[in-house]
């Protein structure tokens, strides 16, 4: 059986595009610069700080920053999981918005990796649904190098513990088996998590370019489940990068 399970989808257009959904909404003009903020405090810190409005008929909130002259955005409190995060995606994409980071939390694969350690992802494992109704099916997707560089280049000078390398992501966290997660450590990957495969694919079908961010918060290294020892860390941790991608931005 091949998935999706007509073959070749990925490649013809949809009936419902969300070019025709957005003519019907009055919206402002576009940010250039869309931040995906799954984490609610996160969202809440970069709006009081950077002086977020809000912008309606979206799913979830999605804000415009003042202090950047509302060239860049923030969103967040969408839910969670990849089919949500394409919707949004295709929608920001036919807005307008040219460039997406996703700055989120993820569970570490490596026993190298510490709880609020930071991961700059160069590729997604596709294990969830979402992004072979965009691209062909293939192991990965893969972030924007350019776009990529420019987030490693603006978080660098902050000092936070910073590693580069895959993710895998999954629709199914409580099927995370111990086989499974053997297997993604012996291939380097660094986290597994619910929306950056989606995240990428999507917005390659749409041309556009994303990057995404992961703080480590739990741990699957040892075999065995491992709450997040500081859950404090991974948040004020990612709040600190979304201040350095604003203030680089800017």
């Amino acid at each position: 059986m091949s998935f999706p399970n007509f073959p070749q989808k990925s490649k013809s257009p949809g009936l419902l595009t969300a070019v025709a959904r957005l003519q019907h909404l009055r919206l402002p003009e576009p940010p250039k610069m869309v931040i995906f903020c799954p984490q609610t405090a996160v969202l809440r810190h970069a709006v009081k700080r950077w002086r977020g409005k809000r912008v309606d008929d979206f799913f979830g909130e999605v804000y415009l920053l003042g202090k950047t002259k509302n060239r860049v955005a923030v969103a967040g409190q969408f839910g969670v999981g990849a089919p949500v995060v394409g919707v949004l995606v295709e929608e920001f994409a036919a807005w307008g918005v040219a460039e997406f980071v996703w700055l989120g939390i993820a569970g570490g694969l490596q026993p190298s990796l510490n709880c609020g350690d930071l991961v700059l992802v160069e590729t997604a494992v596709r294990d969830e649904g979402t992004s072979y109704h965009y691209l062909p099916p293939e192991a990965v997707a893969s972030a924007s190098p350019e776009l990529m560089a420019w987030v490693e280049t603006a978080v660098r000078p902050t000092n936070l513990p910073l590693h580069k390398g895959p993710t895998w992501t999954t629709d199914a966290p409580y099927r995370e088996t111990a086989a499974a997660v053997s297997h993604y450590q012996q291939q380097g990957v660094q986290t597994v998590e619910m929306e950056v495969a989606a995240f990428f694919a999507v917005a390659q079908h749409c041309q556009k370019q994303a990057a995404a961010l992961l703080a480590v918060s739990d741990s699957l290294a040892g075999g065995v489940w491992q709450p997040a020892v500081k859950p404090e860390q991974p948040v004020r941790h990612l709040t600190q990068a979304v201040d350095a991608v604003v203030e680089k931005f800017r």
